[in-house]
C-alpha cells in the first residue's frame, strides 16, 4: 500500500510541476506587452518559415524585414517551448520574437510571435479583445471579428516596430 502511495504521490508532483512550469499571465495591456517584447527581444523580424519539425519543436526561418538589425535574408535555426508557447506550426510569414542561443534563436516564451495568417490564434496578443469581448464572442461565434481585429493589431504592431527602428 506504502508503494502504490508513493507512486501516487511521484505522479501528482510531476504534473503540478509541469503544470506550473509555464505561467503566461494575461497582459494589462497589448502595448505594454509590446513594449517589453520591444526592450527584452535580441531578434525582432518578420521571417518566412521555411521548415518546421513539429516533433523537436524547431524551425528555419527566413529574414524578410528586420527591426533591430538582423541581417536581410539570413536563414536561422530555431526552436520554442511547445508547453508556453507561441508555436510555430506552419509555414510562411510571422512576427518574431526571439533571443539568440549560440547560432540558433529561441521563441520567447508567452510572447507575441505569431503568423500572418492566423495571428488570432496568439491569445496573448489578443487577450484585450477577448477579455472585452470573451462572452459575445462564444456565445455568438464571433471568429470572424477576433480575426479582423487580430490581424489590425498586428498590422499596427508593424508600423510601431518601423518607427522605432527608425
Amino acid at each position: 500500500m506504502k508503494y502504490k502511495l508513493n507512486i501516487l504521490l511521484l505522479i501528482i508532483t510531476l504534473f503540478s510541476l509541469k503544470a506550473v512550469a509555464c505561467n503566461c499571465s494575461i497582459p494589462k495591456s497589448l502595448k505594454a506587452v509590446q513594449d517589453y517584447e520591444f526592450e527584452n527581444s535580441e531578434c525582432i523580424f518578420i521571417g518566412e518559415v521555411l521548415k518546421i519539425d513539429s516533433e523537436k519543436n524547431t524551425f528555419e526561418v527566413r529574414v524578410v524585414e528586420s527591426f533591430n538589425g538582423d541581417e536581410i535574408e539570413k536563414i536561422y535555426s530555431g526552436f520554442y517551448d511547445n508547453q508556453c508557447g507561441p508555436i510555430i506550426d506552419e509555414k510562411g510569414k510571422w512576427l518574431i520574437y526571439a533571443n539568440l542561443y549560440g547560432n540558433k534563436i529561441e521563441i520567447n516564451t508567452c510572447g507575441l510571435t505569431r503568423s500572418f495568417e492566423y495571428p488570432e490564434s496568439n491569445i496573448t496578443a489578443t487577450s484585450e479583445f477577448l477579455k472585452t469581448y470573451e462572452k459575445e464572442y462564444k456565445e455568438e461565434k464571433r471568429y470572424s471579428d477576433l480575426k479582423i481585429r487580430a490581424l489590425l493589431d498586428l498590422k499596427n504592431e508593424i508600423i510601431s516596430l518601423r518607427k522605432r527602428r527608425k
